[in-house]
């Protein structure tokens, strides 16, 4: 019997590919046999282990499924210690109280696209998981679909978990981080439960052998730190997955367009939304702003961006896709590594681990570096770490009341607390929710200013991948970057064509702005003298 019940597999995807392969080709060969001569339908026998419609309808109201994604039963974050088990203790627990359905706790499956290909299909069918995880923006494009559930009406009722609530969306601690994930229509989609955030770790032994004494505050510093490490045959930097190539240049773009974002930003963040967002750049305003000239190679910040991420890229592992960033650090083989906060858990639980180590931010980037540079701190990245949305599913099924009450029942601060230290990757965004302290310097990142764009993010489909492609290209000597700018610059004007006349891409309203500040802004795409 499985260990944690509560998993509806625990099957590997492979398995579960077998096992549905297996079940079609059965269902290949009952066909055909029903088409035999003297064979119809009428003469199989039913099969007394299937289910009725009724009996299968009774068993959709009976048991809400939820995926939790980090914190689902049986998960071990980052590979070390004991598996998750909070998660099924908290639905033991809440079945008890509510005497309502079971929660059956069932991962998604990961097709290793973001688009989430397999997730649309169970939406498309009606029988996808009633609350799952997924990013705000990955939905946003659906919500006029019907395929999930607009929170706000509940998050104005109290919540009966917490003593004294009047209003389930006080609880949350961040509330311009939660209006943030508003979708374009208004309506919130998401219960962002906690948060992420990425910073750099640095092995203190390695600094002191190379004469450092603190973690360097400017990029011109930091290259020069980098450069000691190189001399000392060590790999001075690299990033967890493509943290370096994909949100590196999005920190880069922030420091050298700080000063003129406020024009930039043609169509401003929601007021409740800004002490987060800030002049944040959506596609839309992207899109409008390639046609007149920026992000192309008429603009000189935006060729300097992608010289510094070449430049940064000199002194980072060799192999980007293959190698073991993880092992490189944990061995003392790499002096810093740019990871998420969900890596503190390895570092403060691996027995193995025989070096003092720290966690700084990426230094500013200065005049010193560059003539468009701000001097401003790097902008933070993160953000909302699980973002749990309810599915059309639990409509289909007659089930939402349970979901929100075990939503609320979640966000409790005493159950999301329990959550969020055991798994020791995420900060809880629920007030009167302690932060396991070993979690503090991601605390203290946060509080930065937010990116201004998530470049590969903002696109989609092919223009996504396209820029993925060309960027593994570009950082690994395949073209030099004047070929690279060309090339963005096609799959930028592809994109924005691709978009034209879309509801969500009027760029009238954007037009009337631009005129008012056009002759300041046209005056950008000059050289730096």
């Amino acid at each position: 019997m499985s260990r944690f019940p509560y998993l509806e597999t625990g099957q590997t995807a492979a398995d579960r590919v077998l096992r549905t392969a297996l079940r079609g080709a059965a269902t290949v060969v009952f066909l055909i046999l029903c088409c035999l001569p003297g064979l119809t339908l009428a003469g199989c026998e039913k099969n007394d282990g299937a289910a009725s419609p009724e009996e299968r309808a009774e068993t959709a109201n009976d048991v809400l499924r939820v995926d939790l994604n980090i914190y689902n039963p049986g998960t071990i974050p980052s590979g070390i210690g004991e598996p998750n088990q909070v998660s099924a203790e908290l639905a033991d627990a809440w079945h008890a109280t509510r005497n309502g359905p079971r929660i059956r706790y069932q991962p998604l499956i990961q097709t290793g696209a973001s688009e989430g290909e397999w997730l649309k299909t169970q939406l498309l069918g009606g029988v996808a998981p009633e609350i799952i995880h997924m990013n705000a923006e990955i939905a946003w494009p659906d919500v006029g679909k019907g395929w999930y559930v607009p929170l706000d009406p509940f998050l104005e009722r109290p919540n009966p978990y917490v003593e004294g609530n009047k209003r389930w969306l006080d609880l949350f601690r961040n509330q311009a981080l939660v209006n943030a994930k508003r979708a374009p229509d208004g309506q919130l989609y998401c219960i962002p439960l906690d948060i992420v955030e990425t910073g750099i770790y640095y092995n203190k032994d390695l600094l002191a052998q190379a004469g450092i004494t603190a973690f360097p505050e400017t990029w011109r510093e930091m290259e020069e730190v980098l450069g000691r490490f190189k001399a000392m045959n060590l790999i001075p930097m690299t990033s967890g997955g493509n943290l370096g190539s994909d949100w590196g240049q999005d920190i880069i773009f922030e420091m050298l367009y700080h000063d003129i974002l406020p024009e930039l930003d043609l169509a401003p963040s929601r007021p409740d939304a800004e002490g987060y967002l800030g002049h944040y750049l959506e596609p839309r305003e992207a899109g409008f702003l390639f046609t007149k000239g920026f992000f192309s190679t008429r603009d000189p910040r935006w060729r300097e961006m992608n010289r510094l991420l070449l430049e940064w890229r000199g002194y980072w592992a060799r192999e980007l896709k293959n190698s073991d960033p993880i092992r490189l650090f944990l061995t003392g083989r790499l002096a810093t590594l740019w990871d998420g906060s969900w890596f503190i858990r390895r570092l403060a639980t691996d027995p193995y681990v025989d070096f003092e180590w720290g966690v700084a931010y990426i230094p500013t980037i200065t005049q010193e570096t560059s003539p468009y540079a701000s001097g401003t701190p790097a902008t933070v990245i993160g953000g909302a770490a699980i973002q749990l949305h309810v599915t059309n599913s639990a409509v289909l099924n007659d089930n939402l009341e349970d979901c929100i009450d075990y939503l609320m029942y979640l966000t409790a601060p005493q159950n999301i607390e329990r959550l969020a230290s055991e798994s020791l990757v995420y900060i809880p965004n629920i007030r009167g929710a302690e932060m396991d302290p070993r979690l503090e310097p991601f605390n203290e990142i946060f509080q930065r200013r937010y990116c201004s764009i998530k470049w590969l993010e903002s696109f989609d489909g092919e223009y996504k991948k396209y820029w993925r492609r060309m960027l593994d290209y570009y950082l690994n000597g395949g073209v030099e970057l004047d070929e690279f700018l060309v090339m963005l610059e096609n799959n930028f004007a592809e994109w924005v064509e691709a978009h034209r006349g879309e509801p969500g891409w009027d760029f009238g309203p954007l037009e009337t702005a631009w005129k008012q500040k056009e002759a300041d802004l046209v005056r950008e795409l000059e050289p730096a003298r």
